[in-house]
């Protein structure tokens, strides 16, 4: 209580031009200038997306380029809404209050906006935008807590952790089958989904004489299965081809099936950390075409592919392992599988994916808890959780920049034309955060003539100190 009472007394007795919108003097005007910004990067980045989005599912019409034009317009008015809103309520807050506290100068008023962002956003949208923010906010959370001393970091705590929610997601998958969300999804494109069959039949020698509902690869697989059965005698030869226990749920020899379990992730990997490193680097791979091969081999791209191929591998191979073991399947086996091949996460560490995995299994449980009615429906929580969370990234951005995740720290320099970065940081260092700690020669230039005698003579006292 003693430290909330004193957080709670301290405040700041300028104007919000002084502090706050350095960049116009007028709080109107500044509130449109940020919220201008935002929106037109929000159709920058919305109207690709959106349009990218529509070819892939192949729908041309014009019933689906007017919606391109419409959702696009709405997620750019959504981002908007957060430039102009921010610094709307910021001042009139300051205006009510007389002066800025420590919750009211952005925390408050960040979330008050984002709460009424989150309305103007399309409905399908607003909980993944829920999850994504409040897994930065709580990667900021621990970065706020290493630096305050309250927490140690642990070293591979994101591998850990990762590994741990893999084995209870999967084990839910193979015992019930995948669900329609985005994170079952993903496991699907990447893992395959014969691991998570609901009923696993018995397997008894198959015809393979019909794949007609196989994939292109598959049914190049099981050529060159029947072509070995034909000219091959090896016992390498049987392996490769039809060595497989009968309560595998994959078609052919489990050698070929834990095999694949590698190169389909690894290539997933490697390919879309690639295609994004070469989208980024767009104009420069125009000018200079001859950096395409170092780009397309760099250590970080190999790196996604081994973690998600050795992943994949291993979780196929100790499941067949168990199977030829105990002969039969069981959901259990999961839990071994994605522990131990969670351990690949060490070639491509990453929090954020950790994070977002929490997120997403803690979604999924409380649906599950609301459907049997163990859990009570919370009204508004969506909003409430987005708001929350992007209220705390804000309120981090101007108070203490260097506990923000960089990438957000960048979109958001990117989103504002740099002009949520332009605040008076020296002033907010009475907050106690080290708000100049990232900007130690960052000085507003402000007209004298908009700016009160009170903050003319701490400029002078902080001139000669």
């Amino acid at each position: 209580m003693a430290i909330l009472s004193k957080i709670a007394g301290i405040s700041l007795p300028y104007n919000c031009y002084e502090v706050g919108h350095t960049w116009h003097p007028d709080c109107n005007t500044a509130a449109l200038i940020l919220g201008a910004s935002a929106f037109r990067e929000g159709l920058k980045i919305y109207f690709p997306l959106y349009v990218i989005t529509l070819f892939l599912r192949g729908k041309l019409s014009l019933d689906g380029c007017m919606n391109v034009l419409t959702n696009a317009f709405t997620s750019s008015a959504f981002l908007g809404f957060h430039g102009l809103g921010v610094i709307f309520f910021s001042c009139l807050l300051r205006k009510l209050l007389g002066r800025y506290y420590f919750l009211s100068y952005f925390y408050i008023p960040s979330f008050i906006t984002s709460f009424l962002a989150l309305l103007i956003e399309r409905k399908n949208r607003r909980l993944p935008l829920a999850i994504y923010v409040t897994n930065v906010a709580t990667e900021t959370i621990l970065r706020m807590a290493a630096t305050r001393g309250i927490l140690k970091p642990v070293p591979n705590a994101e591998i850990y952790l990762f590994s741990i929610l893999m084995a209870i997601n999967l084990y839910i998958a193979k015992k019930y089958g995948y669900s329609e969300d985005v994170v079952s999804s993903i496991f699907k494109f990447i893992l395959g989904d014969n691991e998570a069959r609901k009923n696993v039949k018995s397997q008894q020698e198959k015809d393979l004489s019909s794949p007609s509902s196989y994939s292109l690869l598959e049914k190049a697989v099981l050529c060159g299965m029947r072509l070995k059965e034909e000219v091959g005698t090896s016992l390498l030869q049987k392996m490769w081809s039809t060595i497989r226990h009968p309560s595998c749920p994959h078609d052919y020899s489990c050698f070929l099936y834990c095999l694949q379990g590698f190169l389909r992730p690894f290539l997933i990997g490697f390919v879309a950390l690639s295609a994004s490193r070469c989208l980024s680097f767009g104009k420069k791979l125009i000018s200079d075409p001859s950096k395409l091969f170092s780009l397309l081999f760099e250590k970080r791209n190999l790196s996604l592919g081994l973690f998600l191929g050795g992943f994949g591998a291993t979780f196929r191979i100790i499941n067949c392992l168990l199977r030829w073991y105990f002969a039969k399947d069981h959901a259990s086996y999961a839990i071994p599988a994605a522990l131990l091949g969670g351990l690949f996460m060490k070639f491509y560490p990453s929090s954020t994916i950790s994070l977002y995995l929490m997120w997403k299994t803690m979604e999924k449980g409380y649906l599950i808890g609301m459907e049997k009615g163990a859990l009570p429906h919370i009204k508004c929580f969506t909003p409430l959780l987005y708001s929350v969370s992007t209220a705390l990234l804000f309120h981090v951005a101007v108070l203490e920049a260097h506990n923000l995740k960089p990438a957000y720290f960048q979109f958001l320099t990117k989103v504002t034309h740099n002009r949520l970065f332009t605040v008076n940081h020296h002033a907010l260092d009475i907050f106690g955060t080290q708000s100049s700690k990232l900007f130690p020669d960052s000085w507003p230039e402000l007209d004298h003539r908009y700016t009160s005698r009170i903050f003319q003579e701490c400029v002078l006292l902080w001139l000669i100190h």
